[in-house]
């Protein structure tokens, strides 16, 4: 296995709290450094926004990405050339009243459906075909409009914003702030071997810690060096890293200090890549200000809950009912803390009247629809789906299972051209989003329905379950994430990270 790199990209909040109050003239210089592209690859599936609160105000759902790339300075830290995976991933959800913010992580080895993503034109374009992989591939080629649109489909609400940051952003950032203090319960000896699976070349004692510039960047990219060495363990220390950051940026005097901050500003956009919606410094400026109004306690770390995926032990696999319910939470702009820790959320309010069905087609505009309906593991769960479908009209066949075995997380409707409302409304039929809908390899002539998690056995007079509706109660809200489940941290947390113990 390749040696893996692991850093953070939620520093990137860091530096939008040093750009805020830059004077303008600078600013105009700085856009010009700032780079952009388009916010996803996969414009024509794209979920709908979060839905505005009673009082009008939106909830924001921006993309923080860990790019590893190898080329320019990146060549220091492995194979020169490699041009980068999203080796960190977070998600950062701002409640609507910025009240409360959610921080996932989606961990890099986790097995996700990639839809189809396409970016550029002419000679400048460039496609990868939907499948199914790690999430840290969805990087690949395209870059992050692809990772946006993976994550689009995951959580099912649409993604506004997207920032990524390299290495030089977070060696920048912790020399900003003069350091970003961390303790440690145990000593960390990391060493750098010969073989894939050496080390960062990280040697800290035990106790309090001041970590900076690359000593920094080597703790989050130290895999081995945590818990039992495996990603998971090293997300746990990125979070003791995390919280720390958080409080540090809300107190350290430097940050006042304007001819520092310019300097670190210039240097830190020309590290930054984001949608360009949000290409402006002063844009950035507005989205620090936000992310600022949420205090410590109610601003929450966690990671999407996995297991092991067992056709591949070294990934892992999303966690059900916990991650539907996470992502459910995160859909409803439902707060994970009251602000007293790592407690259980409160209950959700009853709803006052049921969510309405989902529209139903009529047989006589079904009758003209052939769909054939594949499955990844068992061919047991193609029947009942063929057989709702049948009741609806259309004219559905058995078809086969897929040869890598393997239970996609979302189902997939793919199409060919000229065929998009067809396969539209098998979605409508089965209560499956438009995220569904995926463009037909060139020569397919035929609607094909791939069954995932997210659609269960489909029972009498039933067409399976919307998606929309996972991890929802018996009233239609959503069923409140455990926080044993989520491994939940607050930003006032000063717990000490765990060195791997010596075999």
């Amino acid at each position: 296995m390749k040696k893996r790199l692991k850093w953070i990209a939620i520093s990137v909040v860091g530096i939008l709290v040093i750009l805020a109050g830059s004077a303008y003239g600078y600013i105009r210089y700085l856009n010009g450094k700032l780079h952009h592209t388009q916010i996803t690859a996969d414009k024509s599936n794209r979920p709908p926004a979060a839905a505005k609160d009673e009082q009008g105000r939106s909830p924001m759902n921006i993309l923080l990405i860990g790019n590893d790339s190898r080329i320019g300075e990146g060549r220091r830290y492995g194979a020169e050339g490699h041009e980068g995976l999203a080796d960190v991933a977070i998600l950062m959800h701002l409640s609507a009243d910025r009240s409360n913010a959610t921080l996932v992580n989606i961990p890099r080895d986790t097995m996700v459906d990639i839809p189809r993503c396409e970016i550029g034109k002419g000679k400048d374009k460039k496609v990868t075909e939907a499948r199914f992989g790690q999430f840290n591939d969805s990087f690949r080629s395209i870059g992050a409009s692809c990772t946006v649109a993976t994550v689009d489909r995951m959580l099912q609400v649409r993604i506004d914003h997207y920032i990524e940051v390299d290495f030089k952003g977070v060696r920048d950032l912790t020399d900003a702030v003069g350091g970003v203090p961390i303790c440690l319960d145990a000593p960390i000896h990391d060493p750098v071997l010969s073989n894939e699976r050496g080390g960062t070349g990280l040697d800290l004692p035990a106790g309090p810690n001041n970590l900076s510039g690359n000593d920094a960047l080597q703790f989050l990219r130290a895999r081995h060096a945590f818990g039992d060495g495996s990603d998971l363990a090293r997300i746990e220390a990125q979070k003791v890293f995390l919280m720390s950051l958080a409080r540090e940026l809300k107190s350290n005097a430097k940050l006042s200090n304007v001819d520092g901050m310019f300097k670190i500003a210039n240097s830190a956009v020309s590290a930054l890549t984001v949608d360009n919606d949000l290409a402006g410094v002063d844009k950035l400026i507005d989205l620090a200000d936000e992310i600022k109004k949420v205090p410590e306690k109610r601003m929450a770390f966690t990671t999407l809950p996995t297991e092991t995926y067992r056709p591949a032990p070294d990934q892992v696999q999303p966690l059900r009912p916990a991650a539907d319910n996470l992502w459910a939470a995160i859909r409803a702009d439902r707060p994970l803390t009251t602000g007293d820790g790592a407690t259980d959320p409160p209950p959700a309010p009853v709803a006052t009247t049921p969510p309405p069905p989902p529209p139903t087609i009529a047989p006589s505009d079904a009758a003209h629809i052939r769909v054939t309906v594949d499955t990844g593991t068992e061919k047991k769960r193609i029947t009942p789906v063929v057989e709702a479908l049948k009741r609806q009209g259309f004219k559905a066949t058995s078809g086969t299972t897929m040869p890598d075995g393997r239970e996609h997380a979302n189902s997939r409707i793919t199409y060919p051209d000229g065929s998009r409302d067809q396969a539209k409304a098998i979605a409508t039929a089965l209560g499956l989003p438009e995220t569904a809908l995926e463009v037909a390899r060139p020569g397919d002539t035929t609607i094909k329905l791939l069954i995932g998690a997210d659609l269960p056995d489909a029972g009498p007079g039933g067409g399976g379950t919307p998606t929309s509706s996972a991890g929802a109660g018996p009233s239609g809200t959503p069923e409140p994430p455990k926080a044993a489940d989520l491994n939940l941290e607050t930003a006032d947390n000063t717990k000490c990270a765990s060195p791997r113990k010596k075999q």
